[in-house]
């Protein structure tokens, strides 16, 4: 399921005895997963900045599916462990980059990544670990502050220092902008969103109906129903949606309000969906110059990437999407979409519901 975390028992493994933490340094290895007791390594045929957003972009389907290696330590040890890189490494320059589902993400990490410039990882389970385990009350804020700058550390350890590193994460992962602020303060941060997106959401998550399934589950039997999946976060607790429409409006408007909560965190204007698309040339070249990536090459190759489906081939490709369609907004399910905004503090315009 698209939506589930990574975790250990995705693999059936065998005992092949033990090995150096040193060979965990390669650039091959990278973290697939982690819980209270440990994390798990994964090996890959190829260094890490080989999987880039242009070829892949979502990193954590490949990981499970062409990882050739796995590796098991301890929590304890893997926080020693991050603190001995960087001694006399110079790390890369990175970006953090949010947004909120169906806003035309894939398609603007797609014009970040500008080979020989800046290298764009899409959607890396180990940052989705935290952040869903923290929106989940598994992790506290004092487990994310202690994994959180080893993780960091151990993603970007083969990135070539010349190059930008961007982390294109989830939805979701806005909730770990606060923690990298203080942990890594030179890290910058850039937020997209999309007005009036909330059907296309919808659809989007449409495509998985077993998750309103789960909601409605939980609504009925919350103990029984946390043995079963890592769906449930709080906020979904919190609202019980009994709709898709407002299952959805969760997953939409819930990016938007950290946002704003922690805007003065971000090093960017919010990029909107709309005007990437009608005006990609003015959006990019003031984030390029900022980026300190040469703006006029790179603004040439960007808007090459608006000639074909950035999503093509996978689950949320345009002629997949084409399939589905969002539910009829009734009077009832508008007063109730129009609480969830005032919860979000979503403007009546942002929301397309004027």
């Amino acid at each position: 399921m698209p939506g589930e975390n990574t975790r250990r028992e995705d693999f059936v493994t065998f005992d092949n005895g033990f090995i150096s933490m040193e060979v965990l340094k390669g650039p091959e290895w990278t973290i697939y997963s982690m819980d209270k007791k440990s994390v798990l390594f994964i090996k890959m045929s190829k260094p890490l900045m080989h999987y880039s957003i242009d070829k892949y972009p979502f990193i954590y389907p490949t990981l499970f599916e062409e990882g050739i290696q796995i590796a098991e330590i301890d929590l304890k040890t893997f926080i020693k462990f991050g603190d001995e890189f960087e001694i006399d490494y110079k790390p890369p320059k990175c970006l953090y980059f949010t947004n909120t589902a169906r806003s035309a993400s894939t398609l603007f990490g797609s014009m970040l990544h500008q080979n020989g410039h800046s290298i764009v990882i899409g959607e890396h389970p180990a940052i989705t670990t935290l952040s869903c385990g923290f929106e989940q009350s598994y992790w506290n804020k004092n487990d994310i502050t202690r994994l959180l700058s080893p993780t960091i550390k151990i993603l970007r350890k083969s990135i070539p220092s010349s190059h930008l590193l961007i982390f294109k994460v989830r939805s979701c992962d806005i909730c770990l902008v606060p923690f990298l602020a203080e942990s890594f303060p030179e890290i910058k941060h850039i937020f997209m969103f999309r007005k009036r997106g909330l059907s296309s959401v919808e659809r989007m998550i449409s495509t998985e109906p077993i998750i309103l399934f789960l909601h409605q589950l939980y609504v009925n039997f919350p103990y029984f129903c946390r043995f079963l999946t890592s769906l449930i976060s709080d906020i979904s607790k919190e609202f019980k949606p009994k709709t898709m429409t407002e299952a959805a409006m969760l997953v939409y408007g819930r990016p938007y309000w950290i946002y704003k909560k922690n805007e003065n965190l971000f090093d960017f204007p919010i990029v909107w969906q709309d005007e990437l698309i009608s005006s990609p040339e003015k959006v990019l070249k003031p984030i390029f110059e900022k980026l300190n990536l040469p703006s006029d090459t790179c603004v040439k190759h960007a808007l090459a990437c608006m000639e074909h489906d950035s999503q093509d081939g996978t689950y949320l490709s345009q002629k997949i999407m084409k399939q589905y369609s969002a539910s009829k907004i009734t009077p009832e399910i508008k007063e109730t979409i129009l609480s969830y905004a005032k919860r979000f503090e979503m403007e009546l315009e942002i929301l397309g519901f004027e």
